[in-house]
């Protein structure tokens, strides 16, 4: 009888390890193949979203040719990433998944963005703060998109709001490093939002915010990389307020990690002088600072062609073309400062009667720098002159430039700066008071470049024939609401200064 029982409670001890075992058996099952299944689902995900990247370089290549359907095939790739995103558990959307998911979202905006589908663009950079509060970095980038994109829909006060959301939740410093210089510049930007006169009131809020901003920055941590350039910042927002002489003195106060006041910050106090100022005195004394202390060879070149130009202005041409041959003599790798300071020689030559020798400096600047401001104008230098001087000539040189413009447009034809060619080109026309040529290569231009400064200049051109030359309000009304719809808060500064 007792063995019976002591055998009835082995089977009983038994029976209950293997149902416990087979719980367990089952529970490492499931357990394992929810696993399997989360990771299956996160490398699906992963490669989903760099498939959509490599996508989205290859059609960033040639903006300009993709379809609308490459539009929406890539942005259906991305919401594949975010669907995929949402399978995985609570407890397995990790931070790297989320960024992932919410960089997505971020792509799918800026693809919106390049469509100008701005509506749609809003929705995806609000559904990135929503639905991921904690991927700091895609938070940051979609609050200043949404800021961008008020902006472009001249909403002004609810971009200054996303803007101070901004500023106000993200630190632009963080463990002292480099600070963010989107976050950096952004008080000097909603500076320059308010440029009316009758905005007055918010420019000057805005500049006592922008002040206290990097003041804050500036005792937060000084003698560092981080107080540098927030004083430099802290420079900009009294220039942006026509306070000169307190830049200056703040820019005198901007040392780097040496104790000294880099070259290219000389350089600014000396421009400040030479253009707002006009303290030729001090600009002078200024640039032969950078000469002295610098090492920098491009701020060193500039301040040089500036004491030419102050001696040029001046009309002291002797002095001017000693000290601007210096740029080339003394800075051989500094192209755009010799492009500049030769253009200067010409026209002194110009000015002096000594039309052989100008001739010979603009035919310098055709062949050795081309594409330069100065290169690009030197045809028309020289097409004026003999339109001016020797009208028999004046065809010929036109001529001549025309053909210029036309190799350069053939060697550079795919190149992102052929605008600015065509542009040059168009002035040709405008020069021979040819104004039916001027009118649609003008046209075509603002059509072929559209959001570019050569397009903007070409509507102002086309602007002023139809205003001044052709006397047709209608169609000078009519480019008017063009430029102020392709280039808004732009409009009022330009044409009074063009």
């Amino acid at each position: 009888m007792e063995r019976r029982k002591v055998i009835h409670k082995i089977c009983s001890e038994k029976s209950f390890f293997l149902i416990l075992l087979l719980l367990a058996i089952g529970f490492f099952c499931v357990t394992s193949c929810s696993n399997q299944k989360d990771i299956t689902l996160r490398y699906k995900m992963e490669k989903s979203f760099y498939t959509s990247e490599r996508m989205r370089g290859i059609l960033s290549i040639n903006l300009k040719a993709a379809t609308p359907e490459d539009f929406k095939k890539l942005i259906q790739s991305y919401q594949e990433v975010i669907g995929l995103s949402s399978l995985l558990p609570k407890t397995s959307l990790v931070q790297d998944i989320s960024d992932i998911a919410s960089s997505a979202q971020l792509r799918i905006g800026e693809l919106y963005i390049l469509q100008k589908n701005l509506d749609s663009a809003k929705v995806s950079f609000e559904k990135v703060l929503e639905n991921y509060p904690y991927s700091i970095p895609q938070n940051k980038t979609a609050l200043l998109s949404l800021g961008q994109i008020y902006e472009r829909r001249n909403q002004k006060e609810k971009a200054v709001e996303i803007y101070h959301r901004l500023l106000e939740n993200y630190p632009p410093v963080i463990k002292n490093r480099l600070p963010d210089l989107t976050l950096f510049s952004l008080p000097n930007h909603l500076l320059q939002l308010f440029s009316a006169k009758e905005e007055k009131p918010q420019r000057d809020t805005e500049f006592d915010y922008a002040r206290k901003y990097y003041q804050d920055l500036i005792q937060a941590y000084p003698n560092s990389q981080v107080s540098f350039a927030a004083t430099l910042g802290l420079a900009r927002a009294y220039q942006m307020q026509n306070r000169w002489k307190e830049s200056v003195d703040i820019l005198e106060t901007a040392t780097d990690s040496t104790g000294q006041i880099p070259g290219p910050v000389f350089l600014q106090i000396g421009n400040i002088y030479y253009d707002q100022l006009k303290d030729e005195k001090n600009a002078l004394l200024t640039f032969e600072r950078v000469l002295d202390s610098s090492p920098d060879s491009s701020s060193k070149a500039e301040a040089q062609m500036k004491i030419g130009m102050i001696y040029f202005q001046k009309k002291d041409y002797s002095k001017a073309k000693e000290e601007l041959s210096k740029v080339k003599k003394l800075f051989p790798k500094e192209g755009n400062f010799i492009a500049t300071s030769q253009y200067l020689i010409a026209q002194i030559y110009e000015n002096t009667d000594e039309w052989d020798r100008a001739l010979n400096e603009y035919d310098w600047l055709k062949v050795n720098y081309s594409l330069t401001p100065e290169g690009l104008e030197a045809p028309l230098r020289v097409a004026s002159y003999y339109q001016k001087e020797n009208k028999a000539l004046a065809n010929e040189y036109f001529e001549k430039g025309a053909k210029h413009y036309d190799e350069l447009l053939n060697k550079y034809k795919d190149k992102p700066f052929v605008s600015l060619i065509e542009l040059q080109k168009s002035k040709l026309y405008l020069l021979q008071k040819d104004l039916e040529n001027a009118v649609s290569t003008l046209q075509k231009i603002a059509g072929k470049y559209p959001g570019t400064d050569a397009g903007l200049n070409a509507l102002l051109y086309l602007w002023r024939i139809y205003k001044i030359d052709l006397k047709d309000d209608a169609k000078s009304k009519e480019i008017l609401d063009r430029i102020k719809t392709d280039y808004p808060g732009i409009i009022s500064d330009t044409l009074k200064t063009r």
